[in-house]
């Protein structure tokens, strides 16, 4: 019992001391490694692909450390051995020494103890290259001895893989659908040499001199000196043959043939002699990629070829190397030695791709087509893992017989891809100009090699695992056909694809570049830069981009090898964008890339330039040759804006205005102070019952609008939330989701016009809300309950279609008809508020009414947008429906003025159509009411006129012709949106839609002359009116249309309306200015301005409004336009702290504060200035004005930072600023509320210039001022 004891006791104390033991033997604990000559401890350098390789290397199928073919070689007679290792001594042999570890100096000096000259050390491999005796290689005590190492091979001979014909493999298919040539791009050609004098390869534009870099200074004793070519081809040129060293690229040259021709293949230019019957050119898969001579064969050996690639990895950075191919094999002997990945020049080859370089290799031309002998004859290093190895194809496309085969002896399938290399025409070395004809594998890899370079230009940042996917998934799938095969060697015994012959299959440039880029047809991006032009330090890259909806997507610009950079969205589509480049550290070549990126599925060709980098500093905020205009292109109108505030305040007394009754600035109920503290007030959480309380009580304080305040406010704010809930969701979070599901931004594009189509031509719906009514039920509440049921059905009818993203075009329909409801209701509520508001709420309701559309649309477009992102676009439509229906309920139970009906069973006490409800209807009334007058004597001839040659039997030709002339107009509007409904491509021509609108400007031209020609005394004949006596209502509604329009400030104010957006002219201004002078991203400026700065423009909007009641919309525009001028010109002022976010963010929600109260104050004047009885169509048309007058501002931004610097153009679009302060001094907003609805004292008529009247500001008389209400 006690022996069995001891024995479990010993056995425990084993099984914890042995492990120790072993951790002084062995540090497994410091990773992979070994210990070198002098006992340290050493890591490996290589990748854990080849983990302990030489325990199942193919070569060495004895087991005994020997490369089998060295150790066949060791027996040959002296003349094989000599002619094999041509750099070693008789009774030596070139070798490689492998090791567990990275060999040391200890290493080399115990290998030099043996006689054994180390010839060199590769960085990336556990290896040395050597010249060692026989005698160190066969002793016991000879290298296999000695610490760590592992085996020895064979160093062997590099050959150029060849035979002889021309591709044909649809390259030129990418180069005329995308436009790429590989610019940019740079392959380094590891072979025997390039020419660098070649004319297909000396330059890249075949002119003997390209100028516009650097030149020699001049020379008295040279007058003539040789310029330099500004466009070489060959960027950089190391020989490790002859020199081991890095040379003038200018030397470049080929030690044989094979280099030149392969170089040619990848990326000649064609220069030089031409094909003598067809006159075509021999160029290259990549014309426009740079190349870097490798020169590493075949005067040496093998070691030659590792020192080339070792020097590609290390400059990789340096040159931008993107590709690396070499056509280069072992020089094979009469029997053939298996490969499987791990010869030295295989893993050297592998550590090229892990460094990020492309890399293709030729799969070797032994004799694959030969029955049986022809499998597994795929050459080292074209069995190396990771790079691309590439088979060949004859010029029918079919395999060549020469052509190598897989397996390797590993068991992998190889090669990876087959390109034509048969018979290709490419540089002849021997020439300076001329072109000869090879083929082989050699051919086929630089081919492949062209194809990668335009794969690059698609994707500079693309890898070479991207690269070995893109060819695996989008190679055409060949097969072999037996009968086809001049071998019948059909060596994939499982394999389909992919196979032993083919690999993943025939090369298809095209889907491979489209794949690399993800590249999307209908995006598109172009850079306003030349080729070759000079670029400065931190210049300004512009240029323009198509195929995205508004709102998505992002350009991105980088130089050379650097980082994307986003661009400045200058228009709201990027049909106009901007980047300011980083400053570059060297001057010279370089290339400069551009790309739309709606998602990383869908991407725009990339553009590519070549330019030249030149030193200096181009200004912060002006590049050379704009135009810089004075400041006082600010401040002489703000000055004068000034004066005219301070003259028309004292004319009209604002100073009684400002004090009130009380006679004080500030009192406890009156002006700022009111406001700031009820803001407080409101802010106080304990007040809350009781303002529920109250705002219960002064719900019930009133059956109908007209009758309460309070109603109107809270009904009217929460029918603009109605308003902005489905814009916010269909404008921004449905194209989202679309995007994120993998709909093409030509689809989203397409749906992004149709649902913005109802909201352009919102205008039509204007008449049919003034002219077609139920006024027993309200004028405009059963518009606005049609259109909220429309926009709930056609949103609950999304949850019915099973894959709204595959469904298109059905959503895009659907959307585009909740949006023509949406844009009803829109024109119904702000008809509405015409109605129901009384002059002194309007800029309050305003406030309320458009702070609560933001918010509407923040609800739809951001927080549904997250709903639809964690729980599919489905669950933000189910809230949005509540919602809505909610909302519906409010317009369904309140009535607009006493006596109105809500139901149908309801008893009907409401009035006629235009009178007002307080009068009475006698029961022998007609059934309407005909407004205007008989007589001529109607003070409103215009409308008059407009009427009646719409009842009368026989009306003017100029009437009959306005009429038609409408009708047209609308007709075709009508056939251009179901063009854009129906065919893709409609919102991509503008051109039909000009039509429509010249057609109208030039009809309307007409018609104005044949009233001048009658006012002159000609008389035009009458025409007939067969719709006589089917036009009263439409007539009645054109009358109070136009008399709308009649008063002088409504019709000044339509030119106000053009002018008031003009501040907008600075927007893509500021946005270039953050982006690319403050250093912003694209996001961080989105996030700032879609949320703090929002908010402050909601709490400007609520502000003015608040103002405007109190102090007058005029009064509050003009200085709300004055101080968002001064803010415009802020940003110049501010030039300094452009960088410095605190101050820039202060700014911004300073300036959202002022554009706020400006902005609610002149669409406060724009109600004031509209006749009820044409509130929906009035105030649409003043609305579309404000909506051209900002196209047209950043029309003008577009023009103007073209000429002029950033400074110049802030100080401009300030100045264009106070353009409406100069107009608000001719308008009078009391007018409509005065002259046409008698609100203000009477019905009096219009007695005064520009529009004022005898109680406005420019009295008549004895010159007493009187200050307009």
């Amino acid at each position: 019992m006690v022996g069995r004891s001891s024995a479990i006791a010993s056995a425990l104390v084993l099984l914890f001391i042995l492990p120790l033991a072993a951790s002084s033997i062995s540090p497994l604990e410091q990773g992979k490694g070994g210990l070198d000559a002098d006992g340290k401890w050493t890591l490996s350098v290589e990748s854990e692909l080849h983990a302990e390789w030489w325990t199942h290397w193919s070569r060495d199928k004895d087991s005994d450390s020997l490369d089998d073919r060295l150790e066949w070689l060791l027996g040959q007679s002296v003349e094989v051995q000599q002619d094999w290792w041509r750099r070693a001594p008789e009774g030596s042999a070139r070798i490689f020494v492998d090791y567990n570890h990275h060999p040391t100096d200890a290493d080399v000096s115990a290998l030099e103890e043996l006689g054994v000259q180390v010839t060199f050390r590769p960085k990336y491999l556990d290896t040395v290259s050597a010249t060692a005796p026989f005698s160190s290689i066969l002793s016991e005590n000879g290298i296999l001895s000695l610490p760590g190492v592992v085996m020895i091979e064979d160093l062997g001979l590099a050959e150029p893989n060849m035979h002889e014909a021309a591709p044909n493999m649809g390259v030129d298919q990418v180069w005329n659908d995308f436009g790429f040539d590989g610019t940019g791009s740079v392959v380094a050609i590891l072979d025997t040499g390039v020419r660098g004098d070649h004319e297909g390869l000396n330059d890249m534009d075949d002119e003997p001199f390209t100028m516009g870099c650097e030149q020699p200074d001049p020379d008295p004793t040279n007058p003539n000196p040789i310029p330099i070519d500004c466009d070489p081809k060959i960027i950089a040129f190391y020989d490790s043959v002859f020199t081991d060293s890095e040379q003038d690229p200018s030397t470049s040259y080929d030690s044989g043939t094979h280099g030149s021709h392969v170089a040619g293949i990848a990326a000649g230019t064609g220069g030089g002699q031409a094909d003598p019957t067809s006159g075509l050119k021999y160029i290259g898969a990549a014309p426009g990629a740079f190349l870097i001579n490798l020169l590493a064969c075949c005067d040496g050996d093998i070691e030659d070829v590792i020192q080339g690639a070792q020097w590609a990895i290390e400059n990789k950075d340096k040159y931008g190397i993107d590709i690396v191919t070499s056509s280069l094999g072992e020089q094979q002997l009469e029997i053939h030695f298996d490969n499987d990945g791990s010869s030295t020049w295989s893993r050297q080859m592998d550590s090229v791709v892990e460094a990020g370089i492309i890399t293709t290799l030729s799969a070797g031309n032994e004799f694959g087509g030969a029955t049986f002998a022809g499998c597994n004859t795929i050459d080292s290093p074209g069995d190396a893992n990771l790079p691309v190895t590439v088979a060949s194809l004859d010029k029918d496309l079919g395999l060549a017989i020469y052509s190598s085969r897989g397996y390797t002896s590993d068991g992998r399938v190889k090669p990876d891809v087959a390109t034509i290399g048969s018979s290709i025409m490419a540089p002849d070395a021997a020439t300076s100009d001329g072109y000869t004809s090879k083929s082989g594998t050699s051919m086929a890899t630089p081919l492949m090699a062209g194809i990668a370079a335009l794969m690059v230009e698609a994707n500079p940042d693309i890898t070479p695992a991207e690269f070995k996917d893109i060819i695996s998934a989008h190679s055409i799938e060949r097969d072999l056909q037996l009968l086809d095969d001049p071998g019948f060697n059909d060596c994939s015994i499982l394999e389909t694809r992919p196979d032993n012959e083919f690999g993943f299959g025939q090369a298809d440039p095209l889907a491979f570049v489209e794949a690399a880029g993800s590249i999307d047809r209908s995006l598109n991006v172009s850079m306003d830069v030349e080729t070759l032009q000079q670029i400065g330090n931190e210049s300004y890259i512009s240029g323009t981009a198509s195929g995205v909806a508004p709102g998505m997507g992002l350009v991105e610009v980088r130089v050379g090898g650097g980082t994307w950079k986003g661009a400045a969205d200058l228009s709201g589509d990027w049909s106009l964008w901007r980047v300011k480049l980083d400053p570059h550290d060297s001057s010279g070549n370089s290339t400069i890339y551009a790309r739309l990126v709606v998602t990383e599925d869908s991407i725009s060709p990339i553009d590519s330039r070549r330019v030249v980098l030149v030193d200096g500093v181009v200004s912060s905020s002006s590049s050379g040759g704009l135009t810089e205009l004075s400041s006082s292109v600010f401040w002489f109108p703000f000055l004068v804006a000034i004066g005219i505030i301070g003259t028309v305040s004292v004319r009209e007394r604002w100073i009684t205005k400002i004090r009130g009754e009380e006679g004080a600035i500030m009192t406890e109920n009156r002006g700022i102070y009111t406001i700031t503290s009820k803001v407080g007030s409101a802010l106080d959480p304990r007040l809350i019952p009781g303002r529920w309380n109250s705002a219960r009580d002064s719900w019930v304080d009133g059956e109908s609008l007209a009758d309460n305040q309070f109603r109107r406010y809270v009904s009217l704010s929460i029918l603009y939330t109605a308003q902005g809930l489905p814009q916010g969701f269909t404008y921004v979070a449905f194209p989202a989701f679309l995007a994120v599901n993998d709909v093409s931004p030509v689809d989203i594009a397409a749906l992004w016009a149709a649902i913005a189509l109802p909201w352009t031509f919102k205008f039509v719906w204007g008449p049919m809300v003034d002219g077609i009514q139920a006024p027993s039920y309200g004028r405009r509440r059963p518009w606005i309950l049609f259109a909220q049921t429309g926009m709930v059905v056609t949103l609950g009818a999304l949850l019915f279609v099973s894959n709204l993203a595959e469904s298109i075009q059905l959503v895009t329909l659907v959307l585009f008809i909740h949006n023509l409801f949406s844009s009803l209701q829109d024109v119904g509520v702000d008809a509405l508020a015409v109605d129901v508001l009384q002059p002194d709420e309007v800029a309050k309701a305003n406030g309320f009414m458009f702070a609560a559309k933001r918010a509407g649309y923040i609800l739809g477009g951001a927080i549904l947008g997250i709903m639809a992102t964690k729980f599919g676009i489905k669950s933000a439509i189910v809230i949005q429906l509540p919602l809505l229906l909610i909302i519906m309920a409010l317009p369904l139970f309140l009535r607009e003025r006493s006596g109105d009906r809500l139901f149908p069973w309801d008893r009907n006490t409401s009035t006629s159509l235009w009178k007002d409800d307080s009068e009475e209807t006698p029961e022998d009334a007609p059934d309407v009411e005909i407004p205007w007058s008989e007589d001529d004597d109607d003070p409103y001839r215009a409308a008059n006129w407009a009427a009646k040659n719409l009842v009368s039997k026989h009306i003017t030709l100029p009437a009959a012709m306005l009429w038609l002339t409408i009708t047209a107009t609308l007709l075709g509007m009508a056939i251009y949106i179901v063009g854009v409904l129906v065919y893709s491509d409609w919102q991509d021509r503008p051109l039909l839609f000009m039509d429509i609108v010249n057609f109208g400007v030039i009809a309307i031209s007409l018609i104005v002359l044949m009233q001048l020609s009658q006012k002159l005394g000609v008389r035009l004949p009458m025409v007939p009116n067969v719709l006589s006596g089917s036009m009263t209502g439409p007539a009645i509604t054109t009358y109070n249309i136009v008399k709308g329009f009649s008063l002088r400030s409504s019709f000044l104010l339509i030119f106000l309306c053009l002018l008031s957006e003009l501040y907008l002219f600075v927007d893509p201004i500021i946005l270039d200015i953050f982006i690319n002078e403050a250093g912003w991203e694209m996001d961080k400026y989105s996030a700032v301005m879609g949320g703090i700065v929002i908010a402050f423009l909601m709490a400007g909007q609520l502000i003015g409004g608040f103002l405007g009641d109190r102090f007058g919309v005029r009064e509050v525009a003009m200085i709300g336009f004055t101080l968002l001028a001064l803010a415009n010109a802020g940003l110049a002022i501010l030039q300094d702290y452009w960088g410095n976010t605190t101050i820039m963010v202060a700014y911004l929600c300073l300036r959202a504060i002022i554009n706020g109260l400006a902005w609610i104050s002149i669409i406060s004047v724009s109600m004031r200035l509209t006749y009820s009885k044409a509130g929906g169509t009035q105030f649409t048309a003043y609305m579309s004005m404000f909506n051209l007058s900002g196209v047209i501002a950043l029309s003008l931004t577009g023009k103007a930072i073209e000429i002029m610097d950033y400074i110049s153009a802030l100080y401009l679009g300030a100045g264009l600023t106070l353009m409406t302060v100069l107009f608000l001094v001719f308008v009078d907003p009391d007018e409509c509320d005065r002259v046409l609805e008698g609100r203000l004292g009477g019905d009096q008529e219009i007695d005064g210039d520009l529009g004022e009247t005898p109680d406005g500001w420019w009295e008549e008389g004895d010159g007493e001022v009187v200050p307009s209400s």
